[in-house]
Formats: C-alpha cells, sequence, structure tokens
C-alpha cells in the first residue's frame, strides 16, 4: 500500500481511510440499489451522492479514532 511500510504491523490513515471507504460503498451498493431505485424513483443519483456524502464523514471519524487509538479491536476499542 502506499506509504505503509512493508515490516510495519499497524494501519496508518490510507489504510484505514481505504479499509472503510471499501466496507461502506462495498456493502451498501450491493444490498440496497434495488431497494434505493425502488423507492427514490428518479433521485437515485442524488440519494447516493448524499449517502457518499456521510460515508465520508463517517470514514473520516474513524481514520481520526483509528490513528489517535491504535489497535485491534476497532469500533469496540473506541467505545472502550
Amino acid at each position: 500500500m502506499i506509504g505503509r511500510n512493508k515490516d510495519s504491523k499497524t494501519f496508518g490513515f490510507w489504510e484505514t481511510a481505504a479499509i472503510g471507504i471499501g466496507g461502506m460503498v462495498g456493502g451498501g451498493i450491493f444490498a440496497v440499489l434495488g431497494l434505493a431505485v425502488q423507492l427514490s424513483k428518479g433521485g437515485t443519483p442524488v440519494a447516493f451522492l448524499l449517502a457518499g456524502i456521510v460515508a465520508l464523514i463517517t470514514t473520516y471519524s474513524y481514520m481520526k479514532l483509528s490513528v489517535r487509538y491504535p489497535s485491534r479491536g476497532g469500533t469496540v476499542e473506541f467505545l472502550y
């Protein structure tokens, strides 16, 4: 990965960003695409744009938390 030392066992800012965005986009698009088109009709692109903005804000929060509290516990560690 870009900027990651091969010997490093921790995730940095960009690694965490990639994991967060990949998880949210991957799960969201395939799970709700049909329902989104059915419910929002012509507004599907706008709905996905708004959802993307929310996902970016959430990803940024997770990145900052992961850099501040590095561990393998993920969200559970942040809450603890």
